[in-house]
């Protein structure tokens, strides 16, 4: 059906294009219809039509995150409205039950926002996350937020996805429906998880204190020990458990990048791809775009947070935190030169700007990684509002994402010089981390 309804309307589109683009992803979430309404193959198709000169980039961006907005907007007054008292007097012919309606309104109270946001990039819950929002009674306001982040940054993706890769629809098609399934299989595991151990908390729990106390019997120091190290309310807890385990991945893979390339593997081949890849979709417009993407969020504003960030910890006198930002900001550099001067790969050509200096590994996807993950850091630390969580740590992975893309479209870095800054940069990030808490809770624990 999907195929029929696209043959019928791409001929239509270089006049008719914004209106149908609108309508596609307005009907996809307003009432179920995202079964049977090809919105997200719409968004790409637009972002491809793009490339060619159809449409305009930045006009199909908005225009399907104003019908993806809208259509959400819609499914969610319709579940309020009239979803509840459908399921209540219905239900049965479907096995639905009044308990299973309540467990499903905890479950969207405890992690509605998440669903929301999370669920516009897969078909299932796109089209029923709205409308189950509705019936949960999620405040709107809070629903408002995820639906609008949620939009913009999937037409965003999908409308830049159909931009870049160009005629490779085939492709894309084959990609986004794996995603998509692989998608609803995750989700629809997580949401029977989460049913089927709450049925079963008590036993669980009965089980849990069995283990542990014949745990505590057997080997009761190595046992305390072992529990120490998840517990969350201290530093030497959980909190550097998660952050010693995320420090080796950083590291494991910034070996294997290197690994790669001395040896010549993997990624020392896809590095050519790429690069032949984005010579095909090279674009005056895209350039203009990426060079701003580079020089205004990967050196000006990048600037602008550390010295905002250096000026709030100097403010607010947190000396520990200071420290930690001047080794990760400070020393960072000093260890990007020594990483650069240890491999002195040569950057790429031709540059569509200019670029000194050795390529790997990047200096602004090491830098982004550094400034911007340890605002994320600290975001998390010094305030509870999830909000202003969830807000500065998706812009701040946003740019992140951006501006690593950037380099590789002007040619100034292969993919691997950005993974590899990546990989270095979050390794040094969770070095310093964890370095100045763990000196810090020893010297608060000190006699």
């Amino acid at each position: 059906m999907e195929k029929h309804i696209l043959d019928i309307i791409l001929p239509h589109l270089n006049h008719w294009g914004y209106y149908v683009l609108f309508l596609m992803t307005f009907l996809e979430t307003s009432a179920f219809l995202g079964f049977l309404v090809p919105g997200e193959s719409m968004v790409v198709i637009a972002g491809l039509l793009s490339s060619r000169g159809v449409l305009e980039l930045g006009d199909v961006i908005w225009v399907a995150s104003v019908g993806a907005i809208m259509g959400d907007t819609v499914g969610y007054f319709i579940g309020r409205r009239f979803g509840e008292g459908f399921f209540l007097k219905y239900g049965r012919y479907f096995f639905f039950k009044k308990e299973y309606l309540d467990e499903a309104k905890g479950f969207f109270d405890k992690h509605g926002g998440k669903t929301v946001f999370f669920g516009r990039f897969m078909a299932w819950l796109r089209a029923f996350a709205p409308v189950v929002a509705g019936i949960s009674r999620m405040h709107y306001p809070r629903f408002l937020f995820f639906n609008l982040a949620g939009g913009i940054v999937w037409a965003t993706i999908f409308s830049l996805l159909g931009y870049f890769v160009g005629n490779s629809w085939d492709i894309i098609k084959v990609y986004l429906g794996r995603v998509g399934v692989f998608g609803f299989v995750l989700g629809a595991t997580v949401v029977f998880l989460y049913f089927f151990l709450s049925k079963r908390r008590r036993l669980i729990k009965e089980k849990i204190g069995w283990i542990d106390r014949r745990l505590s019997a057997q080997m009761p120091k190595t046992w305390d020990f072992i529990k120490a190290r998840f517990n969350a309310g201290r530093w030497y807890g959980l909190n550097l458990t998660m952050g010693i385990v995320l420090f080796v991945l950083a590291l494991f893979s910034f070996g294997e990048i290197i690994e790669d390339l001395i040896d010549r593997e993997t990624l020392f081949y896809l590095d050519f791809r790429i690069q032949r890849l984005v010579e095909g979709i090279i674009s005056p417009q895209t350039t203009r775009f990426m060079v701003d993407i580079t020089n205004i969020g990967g050196v000006y504003l990048t600037a602008l947070i550390a010295g905002i960030v250096f000026l709030y910890l100097l403010y607010k006198r947190c000396w520990w935190r200071l420290f930690a930002f001047f080794l990760v900001a400070g020393s960072g550099e000093a260890i990007l030169v020594i990483l650069k001067l240890l491999f002195h790969r040569p950057r790429p050509m031709p540059q569509l700007i200019m670029a000194h200096g050795y390529s790997f590994p990047s200096g602004h996807a090491f830098s982004a990684m550094t400034i911007y993950g340890f605002l994320i850091y600290l975001t998390w630390t010094i305030t509870g509002n999830k909000v202003m969580r969830f807000t500065i740590s998706s812009i701040s992975i946003l740019l992140i994402f951006l501006i690593g893309i950037s380099r590789v479209y002007l040619n100034v870095h292969y993919l691997t010089d950005v993974l590899g800054g990546y990989a270095s940069g979050l390794s040094w990030l969770l070095f310093c981390v964890i370095m100045v808490n763990t000196v810090r809770q020893y010297y608060r624990n000190a006699p």
